[in-house]
């Protein structure tokens, strides 16, 4: 259950670190739209391993 919510809490970090990398990387002139894609995707992976988690915690 700790190791549940470590895991939990490791993955909200990562996520916020991809938001700000996101948002640093919009705000160039030249934006790189692959590397703000893939950041993304990132995101979205932590995103949905959170849920995971989540809904494996509820059923413990």
């Amino acid at each position: 259950m700790v190791n549940l919510q470590i895991q939990m809490e490791n993955i909200k970090v990562q996520h916020a670190y991809l938001e700000a990398a996101i948002r640093q990387e919009e705000q160039h002139i030249w934006k790189n739209l692959v590397k703000i894609n893939e950041l993304k995707k990132q995101k979205l992976k932590q995103k949905d391993a959170l849920l995971r988690l989540s809904v494996q915690n509820k059923f413990q």
